[in-house]
């Protein structure tokens, strides 16, 4: 039986969203300050802290289709202070002390962001309750033991992140099979697109333009080439994350990603005692293939995984964000893990691009020869890493000297990505490759060497 056959396919995020205010159309020939292209929440978080700092600025927001219509506005709802790369990658690449300053100030994003959206009054259902990452399986546990361990020799606190035995997980939530679990605070849950919504009200109401249904086809020293004309800028900042691979600049940064989710309806009291998801931290496990989780304000099971196949020459088609076999794969890993909801009626499923650079890394660029700045590369993990990196970009524009300016990613630049065919059998074996160890070691108990040295070697 198909459990999603009678699904809505859009973000269940979608249902009862408040609307901002209609935009205009973008006019054949604008001059403006700051032309952001891109209308999620990078561009706006960008908007935003512009518009405070320099209110007389005039600023524009181009977007091809719609506010939050790209990962923004349907991701999994996860606001978390972890970066991509752990603080011991940092501390290996970069040194011990720049690593603690990114994580310092990504932790640090978090009540930032809480204290914007309650004094602009964003209703967007924050709610910080930490994340849990559970293990499966001994193996998973012997992994996540030892890279918390090595986490906590680069500087990472008991406080950031702990240890919990597997008796003490269900003081959070109640799984199915869990070996143990790292638990830390530095995660809130939020509905994205009533968040970028929002932002898009308050921008708008501080004299920001917003054009939507503008497709950008060349940004070229200030001069924003887009569908209906051209825009002329003393500054443009490229805001496209999982879309970035039509726009020269981007060409082979970052590949779009494809992840996917469901959303149960809403869970009986008994069902939520079972499962016991008492202050609704997000959840995800220590597998290879990336899954993630939370209970919505409205107690729903919200579940996403990664495992779509990656398409050829980095295409992004609407028809791409439903995948039959990957939406089964994350119903089957509902029941998987909260046995006591697998009745659950499935009533959304769908997905979306993000961008992944070739080295993981995100990155805030700033060329002002060429009146050009570039922020993403989340690979994932965006919702609170666009507010930080919004900020870092701002202090760049106006030549402030902060602790931000002094971050890692600034003006990083990630090694492009293999050329076709490469890049689609390099991809999609990694996909293929996450899967087929995590059923490996669930089968046998062990770790499938050769599979896993040559998973390492693609990464």
């Amino acid at each position: 039986m198909n459990r999603y056959a009678d699904a809505s396919t859009y973000p269940v995020w979608h249902d009862g969203a408040t609307q901002v205010a209609s935009f205009g159309s973008a006019p054949a020939h604008a001059e403006v300050d700051v032309a952001i292209v891109g209308g999620g929440l990078s561009g706006l978080w960008t908007a935003y802290y512009l518009s405070v700092a320099q209110p007389t600025l005039r600023i524009a927001i181009l977007e091809a289709r719609h506010i939050g219509f790209g990962a923004s506005g349907r991701n999994g709802g996860w606001c978390s202070g972890f970066l991509p790369l752990s603080l011991s990658e940092l501390a290996t690449i970069y040194g011990r002390d720049a690593g603690l300053l990114a994580y310092q100030e990504s932790f640090a994003t978090l009540p930032e962001i809480e204290q914007v959206v309650r004094r602009e009054n964003i209703d967007c259902g924050w709610h910080q309750g930490g994340t849990v990452q559970s293990a499966t399986t001994a193996l998973q546990a012997q992994r996540l033991q030892t890279h918390l361990m090595q986490q906590h020799a680069s500087g990472l606190g008991v406080a950031d992140a702990e240890w919990l035995p597997s008796n003490e997980v269900s003081k959070h939530i109640s799984v199915a099979k869990t070996f143990g679990a790292i638990y830390s605070p530095h995660c809130a849950t939020v509905n994205p697109y009533q968040l970028v919504n929002g932002l898009a009200r308050v921008v708008q109401q501080r004299g920001v333009t917003i054009w939507p249904d503008t497709v950008v086809q060349a940004i070229d020293n200030g001069v924003v080439t887009h569908s209906q004309g051209r825009v002329v800028a003393k500054q443009v900042v490229q805001a496209t994350e999982g879309y970035s691979h039509t726009i020269a600049q981007t060409k082979r940064r970052i590949v779009p990603l494809y992840s996917l989710m469901v959303a149960t309806e809403p869970l009986d009291a008994a069902t939520l005692q079972a499962i016991g998801w008492h202050n609704r931290a997000t959840f995800n496990d220590g597998g290879q293939m990336v899954i993630y989780a939370q209970l919505t304000s409205d107690n729903r099971i919200a579940f996403g995984g990664r495992g779509a196949p990656y398409h050829f020459a980095s295409r992004v088609r609407e028809r791409f964000d439903l995948d039959d076999d990957t939406h089964r794969r994350i119903v089957a890993a509902i029941a998987q893990h909260f046995p006591a909801a697998a009745h659950a009626r499935i009533t959304h499923r769908w997905g979306g691009p993000l961008a992944v650079p070739r080295d993981w890394t995100p990155t805030v660029t700033i060329d002002r020869t060429h009146k050009y700045a570039r922020l993403g590369g989340y690979v994932g993990d965006g919702v609170a890493a666009t507010n930080l990196f919004a900020r870092t970009l701002v202090d760049l524009l106006l030549e402030r000297q902060t602790s931000l300016t002094q971050l890692p990613f600034v003006n990083h630049r990630s090694p492009r990505w293999e050329p076709e065919p490469l890049r689609f059998l390099g991809v999609n074996s990694l996909i293929a490759l996450s899967e087929s160890i995590d059923t490996y070691e669930a089968r046998h108990g062990k770790e499938p060497r050769l599979r896993t040295k040559i998973f390492e070697a693609l990464l």
